[in-house]
């Protein structure tokens, strides 16, 4: 580093400092150092600083004034004399004084050569760009020298590297465009580029043009045009300008375009008139860079430069084809106005096509999981199922108690979990009153289901007899805690308040986490229990804990629980059945699991233990205007007893006391009697949307009640988040599961893993597989016809390789296949794949069905679509896929592909055709 004590090293030539670096540094002795230089000093006499060096400078005009200054030298500085002077024209006894006994000709490139201690310098950068690189080299040398290896040969590619560490600031290893494009967001890349060496701005373009055969030219019109440090967000907008398939679908005329691209080039190109092909590809670079960034930095990474792309196009007229791009915010938000159009049509229409391919525009959008866009994604996506749900027709009336709440967790609970979701409302005007349209047209559907459920109400309140799989809550100690106690310790989890709709949420969660639901009879619908009524936590709660019909507080429950005979004859008398409620459950001091229940719950002493979870139940007390999405992250003690009972080994049977109704629009109802939030004494006629309940399970004065079978009515003033005691399908029907960790070696003898269990209606299919005509898992819906049976589907995470296959599991038998299929079966290539993976797992029923799913699809299918068609737990799906894989992609063909964040599946069957020779 050049330093200067007098202020004045600013006037000395740059190549002469570089000079004395490179003397110095090969001969830290050298004094009297005379170096030919034609120029005078102004001053004629500096003192600077020269590496570690003082040096006093020198102008000599004479071989006089030579003799002078080296007569009267004392130091301490280092002496260096500049003079016009050559060896020839100096006296023997002057070159006999002066350092190497001659004055040192300045050559930028022997300069060069020995600052940075190369062998050699390549002849071909003397002779082809003569000595303005060379100084240029020189000039920046204190920016590059501790960044740059040179090796033995100084070559033009680590010289212009050089040149743009120097001059630039460009740190990667080599030049090429994604390396640009990142180069150019840096924060000084204006200032940069502003300050140019004038030399080196001038030839640039002949790097660009040798390094990037096809791109360059682009690269260089565009730093000559002067937006060198935009180069991402125009090679965005040229993306989107130049897509071939822009003129063709109409949203902006051939004539328009043609213009706005003419606009475009004298603009951004400086009128220069470039190859197609450099243009696409330029534009190509640019989307994968930009995808490269926000998978490793989100979206701060590229936010402004997605803002700048979107400004260059509205300048040229074309924020119209915003929708096109797969990276532009504003595609992201005309897709949704797509969206919100397709939704009113289709819900007017009664079909959902328009609104499934918009929905899958949405999601291949490259924003769609970063912020706020994933939920407004998964919000479309509840959506569309709701649509879907709509247009499968109504359902038949229930004739049993049974039937209304099977029909309730089948699909009522999927229902009203995505009518939570979207309750919450969007940004978007127009999608807001899409929305509410679907609302209301679903919510008066769901209301009737609740009006028909009220004709079952006084048989649940009698306690007429239920089928198995259907319990009064007051008989799950009896009925299903004690007997599967017997063979593994169990852990009874309450989750107050839980609504169906919500277990369906936590569900999910559950399954990729690790926990999978069995069942000692797999062919049976859904399990459920019935609360005690009223439908609040005093009585319902007290019933599932107590194994009786009673009511009371939290020690009343613990003193029953822990006393019930059931419970205490699969127990030890040292260690007898345990309730931890919520006093129980935390750490002093923090939110965490406290010690002593973990270890409760982690041990396999005390065979039958129970824990209360009141994190729902709270938060519909509240009337904060917040959405909680209920999962293991939301519910941290939740996640954390869970965690303790995988440790123990236990069996998990999740349940509640009761479920809830949310403030949908609720109405207040004045009661005359007090009573709760939705139910009152029997004291005069019910209204319109009340009935009256009498009978055992009421546990009530007179074992009477009158509650609301409608969602909307409260008996409270006040609002709250929600309300419970009431007498509809959500308040009523409890959601009941057991689970076993996936991790559980031994499983539970005697029980089934079940696949997870969802509506057809909720699997997303690609809007393509609509062309083909697949063979329908179920009888097509009619309007008051059967609801579809659910469907078996995925949602569990890919923690697990899935099973060795088992040649004698059912395999849902496929329709016919097409030709090739058997073709397949009968190649050569196949057998030699099929030997090569082993034991694969995969069966050939299997692949069959398989490959059948993706004919009838047109190659491209949801995993929960996979999942059903082939009855495989979803924990299971990614290795059987993997297994698939192993068979069908022969030589690395991406044969058959697995899209994770999608969450697709495609098989390239003209690849498939060709690997297998068919």
């Amino acid at each position: 580093m050049v330093t200067d004590p007098v202020g004045e090293a600013a006037l000395v030539p740059r190549v002469v400092v570089t000079q004395l670096q490179a003397i110095f540094e090969r001969a830290p002795q050298a004094d009297r150092v005379a170096l030919v230089w034609p120029a005078p000093l102004v001053p004629d006499c500096v003192v600077l600083q020269v590496g570690k060096q003082t040096v006093k400078l020198v102008h000599c005009p004479s071989e006089l004034a030579l003799r002078e200054q080296l007569v009267n030298h004392r130091g301490p500085e280092r002496l260096v004399l500049l003079s016009a002077l050559h060896q020839g024209q100096l006296g023997k006894d002057v070159l006999a004084r002066l350092w190497g006994h001659e004055p040192q000709q300045i050559s930028p490139w022997r300069t060069l050569q020995q600052l940075i201690r190369v062998r050699e310098i390549d002849p071909r950068l003397s002779r082809r760009q003569g000595r303005w690189m060379a100084e240029a080299l020189l000039n920046c040398h204190e920016q590059y020298r501790e960044a740059m290896d040179f090796g033995e040969v100084l070559d033009l590619e680590t010289a212009w590297l050089a040149l743009a560490r120097g001059y630039l600031d460009y740190r990667h290893p080599a030049l090429a465009l994604p390396y640009l494009f990142r180069w150019s967001l840096q924060a000084d890349v204006e200032y940069h580029l502003r300050v140019l060496n004038p030399d080196v701005r001038e030839h640039l373009g002949e790097w660009f043009h040798a390094a990037l055969p096809l791109t360059g030219t682009v690269v260089t019109a565009l730093f000559t045009a002067g937006h060198g440090q935009d180069l991402l967000a125009v090679g965005l907008a040229m993306a989107v300008i130049h897509d071939p398939e822009l003129a063709a679908g109409g949203r902006v005329s051939a004539a328009d375009l043609h213009a706005s691209r003419g606009r475009f080039v004298e603009r951004y190109l400086g009128g220069e008139r470039l190859d197609g092909r450099a243009i696409a590809q330029f534009g190509v670079h640019a989307l994968e860079t930009t995808r490269g960034l926000l998978d490793e930095g989100g979206i701060r990474a590229v936010g402004g430069t997605l803002d700048k792309a979107e400004q260059i196009l509205a300048s040229l007229d074309l924020a119209p084809i915003l929708i096109t791009s797969d990276l532009l915010p504003g595609g992201w938000r005309q897709r949704l106005q797509v969206f919100a159009q397709a939704l009113r049509t289709d819900l007017r229409r009664g079909n959902c096509q328009d609104t499934q391919a918009a929905w899958e525009a949405l999601a291949r959008h490259g924003l769609a999981r970063w912020s706020h866009r994933q939920v407004q994604l998964e919000r479309a996506r509840m959506a569309l199922r709701l649509l879907r749900w709509l247009a499968q027709g109504d359902q038949e009336a229930a004739d049993t108690p049974a039937q209304a709440v099977r029909h309730y967790m089948a699909e009522g609970s999927f229902v009203d979990w995505a009518r939570s979701q979207m309750w919450t409302g969007e940004d978007d005007e127009a999608l807001n009153q899409a929305y509410g349209d679907l609302l209301q047209a679903v919510t008066s559907r769901r209301e009737r289901r609740n009006r028909e459920f009220a004709a079952h109400l006084p048989a649940i309140a009698r306690g007429d007899a239920l089928p198995a799989g259907i319990w009064p809550v007051e008989a799950a100690l009896e009925t299903l805690v004690a007997p599967l106690a017997q063979s593994r310790p169990v852990l009874l989890l309450v989750l107050d308040g839980m609504s169906a709709a919500v277990y369906r949420e936590i569900q999910e969660d559950l399954q990729a986490h690790g926990w999978i639901e069995v069942s000692d009879t797999p062919d049976q619908p859904a399990r459920a229990l019935i609360a005690a009524l009223p439908s609040i936590t005093r009585v319902s709660r007290c019933a599932l804990l107590s194994g009786a019909l009673r009511s009371g507080e939290a020690a009343d429950e613990r003193q029953a629980f822990e006393n019930h005979p059931a419970l205490k004859k699969v127990s030890s008398t040292r260690y007898p059945p345990r309730l931890l409620h919520k006093q129980a459950l935390r750490q002093p001091g923090s939110g965490a699991l406290a010690s002593e229940a973990r270890a409760l719950l982690a041990g396999t002493e005390h065979r039958v233990t129970a824990v209360v979870i009141n994190a729902i139940d709270d938060q519909l007390s509240s009337s904060a205007q917040v959405s909680v999405a209920w999962n293991l992250q939301s519910i941290s003690l939740l996640r954390q007893v869970l965690g303790a009972a995988r440790e123990g080994e236990r069996a998990v049977i999740i349940t509640s006391d009761h479920g809830h109704v949310l403030d949908h629009d609720s109405s207040f109802l004045q009661a005359d009697t007090p009573g709760g939030e939705r139910y009152r004494p029997e004291v005069d006629v019910p209204a319109e949307s009340e009935t009256m309940l009498e009978g055992p399970r009421v546990l009530m004065s007179g074992q009477r009640v009158v509650v609301p079978w409608s969602e909307k009515p409260r008996y409270t003033r006040a609002r709250s988040r929600g309300y419970h005691g009431g007498g509809s399908l959500q308040e009523v029907v409890i959601p009941l599961g057991v689970y076993i960790s996936a991790s559980d070696a031994q499983g539970l003898a005697g029980w089934t893993e079940l696949p997870g269990s969802v509506p057809g209606w909720w699997l997303a299919g690609p809007a393509t597989a609509s062309a083909a005509t697949p063979v329908p898992d179920v009888e097509p819906a009619r309007r008051r016809g059967r609801a579809q049976p659910p469907a078996k589907a995925a949602g569990q995470g890919d923690l697990f390789a899935v099973a060795d296959a088992d040649a004698s599991a059912p395999v849902p038998a496929p329709p016919d296949g097409p030709d090739w299929l058997e073709a397949l079966f009968r190649s050569p290539v196949y057998a030699q794949s099929r030997s090569r993976a082993g034991r694969a797992g995969v069966t050939e029923a299997q692949l069959r069905a398989l490959l059948t799913l993706f004919h009838e699809s047109g190659g491209v299918a949801m995993e929960a679509t996979v999942a059903q068609r082939l009855e495989i737990p979803s924990i299971r799906l990614r290795g059987f896929l993997s297994s698939a894989q192993k068979l069908l992609n022969v030589d690395g063909y991406p044969v058959l592909t697995v899209q994770r964040e999608a969450q697709t599946v495609r098989l390239n069957l003209a690849d498939l055709k060709g690997q297998f020779e068919l």
